[in-house]
């Protein structure tokens, strides 16, 4: 094994360890959106309100700005599918890993197709990342900024490109291996 592979499969196994963390902090923070969505809905008013009260926020002017559970119930919902979409990513990119931590090159199809995939996933989340952050400012200061994550979009298109990199890299190795 040559020493750039060597160095590729030690630093996967790094990077499979720190994305196994981010997964399990990823499902602890839906569990926490599951739970606020299912006080919201489900809870007596008494609870309701003590956990709607953890929620109310005082302006720099002295007022205090209160959350309608409806609002707050809705930025639960798209604080679950954001975290889910992250999820659906961290647990892409370590598939990826854990095959090139086995050894296998990183040039397959399959990681191709995981890596669009990513793109894909990125792009729906940078949309609705900007659709949970403008109904962050509207519900709590009352304004409906809509901006579009740029970068969000960006990065997804680098992403795909990317795979396209990747897919001319199978192309590569398949002449390679057939060569041998």
């Amino acid at each position: 094994m040559k020493p750039s592979q060597i160095k590729l499969k030690n630093t996967s196994k790094k990077i499979v360890v720190i994305l196994k963390l981010g997964f399990i902090a990823s499902i602890i923070v839906m569990a926490l959106a599951l739970i606020a969505i299912g006080i919201l809905m489900f809870s007596k008013e008494d609870v309701k309100s003590s956990f709607l009260a953890a929620f109310e926020v005082t302006a720099n002017n002295g007022t205090t700005i209160s959350i309608a559970p409806q609002s707050l119930l809705v930025m639960f919902v798209f604080m679950l599918i954001d975290t889910l979409l992250i999820s659906a990513i961290l647990f892409i990119i370590h598939a990826i890993f854990k095959d090139i931590q086995k050894g296998n090159s990183p040039f397959l199809d399959q990681n191709t197709t995981r890596i669009k995939r990513i793109a894909i996933i990125a792009i729906i989340l940078s949309i609705v990342g900007s659709s949970s952050d403008a109904l962050v400012d509207y519900f709590t200061i009352g304004e409906l900024t809509w901006k579009v994550n740029i970068i969000g979009l960006i990065a997804s298109i680098i992403i795909y490109c990317i795979a396209l990199i990747f897919r001319y890299g199978c192309d590569l190795q398949q002449e390679s291996d057939e060569t041998l």
